[in-house]
């Protein structure tokens, strides 16, 4: 009862906040609708896949500065330059032209990196860890509503450049009124001086449960940088328009947001490799569905809500073993969880890109089909490893 007292929970209601505005302004706007505004400008799909590893290539160097960042100035002050950065990001992008855009790009994927460490180590090294699934659950799938939102409003307006920019902008200035009102804190262990980040950070084993969550987002990242940055080309080649392909988008995003807190709560209930190997044959599954079904059939948007919701729980599975990983270790673990996902995000637009090119547009949910049945038979290889390691033959 103490320490359920103790914990800071106007802190945590906040920081949610501050990552559910600021994930509709960055990932939303900047992942979701830039590339079916830009789509809409003529790019195809090798420069694309350019503007989509540009923007992650920027995240991933945000996750690699923000521990220094907050060691030196603070997780508040690390969460607002992320902010600053998407401002400056969207502020000119309708005045340029390729190749120009990858700038903005860079910034963008830099302001998600830093708010993305210094934001969630500071609100995870604020939560029990018996509550770990739950409020990771809830927090996925409050940032998830960036999905819906984004390409609703792109639905309701029009993929037009100046309707996404503001939006972009409005939802990242709104960000920043939580973080503001939020006093400074700094959990034991977790945003520490730099002595402590860079002397028991490294000290400390890298568990087990945290390389799954590795591999786990690395696939989730594949998905991610691929389907959004990707994928108005492919409903271009299936014959959508620009509204049904935002519609399309918001359904991957209500997927995303209806899952993740189930997908926390089996966590918590039947462990983190069980739940990794029924989402990845349900994402398997999904995938396939999706890639085969007419757009004009039922089928098609269900398929897609699975997809999106499946893709989402990768994250919000990663995001779990570090939040369940040592606390005097979670800005590390987190870390490295970010930088898998991350760099895998690069990859994913990458080869995915250049395969439409030879292949043809439509490919794109083939590759991601394959990468989610690899993760199940992965993660099943370990559950049965431990399940014999566990209950050694009589031999032995």
């Amino acid at each position: 009862m103490k320490q359920v007292a103790a914990v800071r929970w106007p802190a945590i209601a906040a920081l949610t906040a501050v990552s559910t505005l600021a994930q509709i302004g960055q990932f939303g706007i900047g992942f979701i609708m830039l590339p079916v505004w830009l789509a809409h400008q003529g790019l195809d799909a090798q420069r694309a896949g350019l503007f989509a590893a540009s923007q992650w290539a920027g995240m991933l160097a945000g996750l690699v500065a923000a521990p220094a960042l907050v060691a030196r100035i603070g997780a508040k002050r690390t969460v607002s330059l992320g902010l600053a950065a998407t401002i400056v990001a969207f502020s000119p992008l309708a005045s340029l032209s390729w190749p120009l855009w990858i700038a903005p790009g860079i910034l963008t994927g830099l302001g998600i990196g830093l708010r993305w460490i210094a934001n969630e180590s500071w609100l995870y090294g604020l939560v029990p860890e018996e509550l770990s699934g739950r409020v990771v659950g809830v927090h996925e799938t409050l940032i998830a509503t960036a999905g819906v939102i984004a390409p609703a409003l792109a639905a309701w307006y029009g993929p037009d450049g100046f309707v996404t920019i503001v939006a972009g902008l409005s939802f990242t200035f709104a960000a920043a009124i939580p973080l503001w009102l939020t006093a400074p804190g700094h959990p034991a262990g977790i945003i520490a001086p730099e002595a402590s980040v860079h002397g028991s950070e490294r000290t400390a084993p890298v568990s087990a449960l945290v390389y799954l969550g590795m591999v786990v987002v690395a696939i989730g990242g594949i998905s991610d940088g691929a389907l959004y940055g990707l994928f108005p080309l492919y409903a271009n080649a299936r014959g959508m328009s620009g509204t049904q392909t935002t519609l399309l988008l918001a359904c991957l995003g209500l997927g995303g947001m209806a899952l993740q807190f189930p997908v926390g709560w089996t966590a918590d209930r039947a462990g983190l490799g069980i739940t990794v190997v029924v989402c990845a044959m349900t994402s398997t599954l999904a995938l396939l569905t999706f890639a085969l079904a007419t757009p004009m059939t039922w089928l098609f948007p269900a398929s897609g809500l699975v997809v999106g919701g499946m893709n989402s729980a990768f994250i919000t599975l990663g995001m779990y073993a570090a939040a369940c990983s040592e606390k005097t270790a979670l800005i590390r673990n987190m870390r490295l969880v970010s930088l898998a996902f991350t760099a895998s995000s690069i990859v994913g637009p990458l080869i995915t890109g250049t395969a439409m090119k030879v292949f043809g547009n439509d490919i794109l949910l083939w590759p991601l089909a394959i990468a989610s049945g690899a993760l199940a038979v992965f993660t099943l290889g370990i559950c049965e490893g431990r399940r014999q390691r566990s209950h050694p033959s009589p031999a032995n």
